[in-house]
């Protein structure tokens, strides 16, 4: 009897034993369901309040675009908010509005929401607000400060503080010698021509045929006084050239001057080779990628390329940013229109490579309205022709018999750009392009059919691009999120 009072003791401290551990194991999973739940609430907040951050700071974004690019906040010219005017660089509509009204409200119509790539909502801009400068409590001095919010669908809110400040206006200008310079070799095929200017190259440079350089000879009713090749390396002559005593040239793989006496003498002021280094102004465009990069970011128009040689707007490699290089750059009014300034990236947006593994080859194929512009090409470049654009009324150089130059209006046919193109690769011209201005080739030019290129006389002393209504672009001077 007494041992199964023993046994029937032990059965009930097991149970009790049991149920404490029960309890014990239920209370802490309770307690994990639970700081799991708070863990997830807590994520969950953290990721709406980032989510709420974002859209704010995507207002300031906002207004730093409508800054550079005023038509898509209203589309209406001198008379918009974001105007900038191109000779004082001031807002003037902007410190207008704001002096008036204080705080400037962005219309609800303007202001974004976000979705996720499932179609719901993530976040929304809630509100923009213009804030005029407050120099005696600014930290900063600012042009105007921009309150953005940002809120998602839960309720969570984050709010920026950004002073924003007008990047400078800064003009860019171009000093060129010469219609064609190759930093490499060059070779004129066809009967391509360059008038009014010299033609350069730092490697051989492969002459037209001599029937199509009557302007080289002085004696000829063709004769251009500021025709002339010249080179760091040789003339490379055919056999249409006859060398020799009184021939077209004498001694042409020793003699600088080929053309000279003892020769004909006909063509001794237009061909020199086996120039000294440092005796021609040779551009150096290339050292200048990220200056000019960094200058159409905040001041023109900046576009980038992929390996097949398409062209981006504004670096976004998408449909909606994809440009036809003969649609893209075509201007219509060339006499009243600025010069343009265009920057095309490399394929990876890096320096333009020693071995040419970034450059992409840029296509084009003609059109029928005339570019004026400054052109940056970080690639290769092949222009196939120029449609049928529209003459353009040139100042032609006429050299006087004192040496002093006087220029006269000269009607150019069917020029399709007015401007400077540089290429980071090599350059191919075939068919009939005609350029009013300066091509640069950094790894090697080559021509065919009858392309034509006028020097302008001006890029001499200088050719400044017009600033028009560009460099608007707002930078942060400081920035608070609250």
């Amino acid at each position: 009897m007494k041992r199964r009072h023993l046994t029937a003791n032990k059965r009930g401290s097991l149970l009790m034993v049991s149920f404490i551990l029960c309890m014990v194991i239920s209370a802490g999973v309770l307690m994990m369901i639970k700081t799991l739940l708070d863990h997830q609430k807590t994520n969950q907040r953290r990721r709406d309040l980032n989510r709420a951050y974002y859209a704010a700071e995507a207002g300031v974004a906002q207004v730093q675009r409508w800054g550079t690019y005023p038509e898509e906040y209203d589309n209406l010219d001198e008379e918009g908010l974001f105007y900038r005017d191109p000779d004082s660089g001031e807002f003037p509509n902007l410190t207008e509005a704001l002096n008036e009204q204080g705080e400037y409200v962005i219309s609800g119509e303007l202001l974004a929401s976000f979705a996720s790539k499932y179609n719901f909502d993530v976040s929304n801009i809630n509100e923009i607000a213009l804030i005029p400068p407050d120099p005696d409590n600014d930290p900063v001095p600012c042009l105007f400060k921009v309150r953005s919010e940002g809120a998602t669908p839960s309720g969570s809110t984050r709010r920026i503080l950004a002073y924003l400040e007008p990047n400078p206006i800064e003009p860019l200008e171009i000093q060129l010698h010469a219609g064609l310079i190759s930093l490499s070799d060059a070779a004129q095929q066809g009967n391509g021509h360059v008038h009014w200017g010299e033609s350069w190259s730092k490697a051989d440079f492969s002459m037209l045929s001599r029937p199509h350089c009557t302007e080289l000879n002085h004696t000829s009713e063709d004769y251009d006084p500021f025709a002339k090749y010249r080179t760091e390396a040789q003339i490379l002559f055919d056999s249409t050239w006859k060398s020799g005593l009184n021939k077209d040239i004498f001694e042409e793989t020793t003699r600088r001057w080929p053309g000279s006496d003892p020769a004909s003498g006909e063509y001794a002021a237009s061909l020199e080779q086996f120039i000294p280094e440092g005796v021609l102004q040779w551009p150096d465009l290339l050292s200048q990628y990220s200056a000019f990069k960094n200058h159409a970011k905040g001041h023109g128009r900046y576009y980038t390329t992929d390996a097949d040689g398409n062209i981006y707007k504004d670096g976004i490699e998408d449909e909606d940013h994809l440009v036809l290089f003969d649609v893209e750059f075509a201007d219509i009014d060339r006499a009243t229109s600025p010069y343009d300034f265009v920057f095309i990236d490399t394929i990876d947006g890096n320096f333009p490579a020693e071995d040419g593994s970034n450059l992409a080859t840029i296509r084009c194929t003609g059109t029928g309205r005339g570019m004026k512009g400054i052109y940056w090409l970080g690639g290769n470049f092949y222009q196939g022709g120029s449609g049928n654009p529209e003459a353009l009324v040139a100042e032609k150089p006429i050299l006087n018999e004192d040496g002093s130059i006087t220029f006269e209006d000269f009607s150019i046919p069917k020029v399709f750009l007015d401007g400077v193109l540089y290429m980071a690769g090599t350059a191919q011209f075939q068919a009939n392009p005609v350029v009013y201005g300066s091509i640069i080739s950094q790894k090697g030019y080559l021509s065919g059919g009858t392309p034509e290129i006028y020097f302008n006389h001006k890029l001499k002393d200088g050719l400044e691009i017009d600033k028009g209504n560009v460099g608007s672009m707002f930078y942060i001077q400081l920035q608070k999120n609250f």
